[in-house]
């Protein structure tokens, strides 16, 4: 009876997260080949799920932050502001990068993030910081 209650839990898990994660869908051709974002910069590709990510493997880092500044996932990720934990796991996930810039960046994103814990801006201010980061140009480039 145990053995059938554990299986139970586990086809009932198994759905969950095919309906929370749409493990079973099926992509056609024309999605793979002309999604929106997809046609919007050669230097997007599309991961195992289906996910818009970012390839800088070989792009110079000077190009790095026109490239993601101008990117629909720029905005996706402000969708999870002010949790920096997310937004890092969003950002560590989606860019693919061998240069400084993903390092870079992330640091960024927590010094921001630290300066909207400690009540110095607006969760506004924050979601300014990140989306138009001026200050990291300078730090870093």
């Amino acid at each position: 009876m145990i053995y059938f209650i554990i299986l139970l839990e586990s086809v009932l898990i198994m759905f969950w997260i095919d309906i929370e994660y749409d493990t079973s869908e099926t992509y056609n051709t024309t999605m793979i080949i002309n999604p929106q974002s997809y046609s919007t910069s050669k230097y997007n590709a599309l991961d195992i799920v289906g996910n818009d990510i970012l390839i800088f493997d070989k792009i110079p880092d000077e190009e790095k932050l026109s490239i993601w500044l101008n990117s629909p996932l720029n905005k996706e990720m402000l969708t999870y502001s002010p949790n920096i934990q997310i937004m890092e796991d969003f950002f560590n996930d989606r860019v693919e990068d061998n240069g400084k810039f993903k390092n870079s960046f992330i640091n960024y994103m927590r010094e921001t993030h630290d300066e909207y814990v400690g009540t110095l801006i607006t969760k506004e201010a924050f979601d300014e910081k990140i989306s138009n980061p001026t200050s990291f140009l300078v730090s870093n480039y």
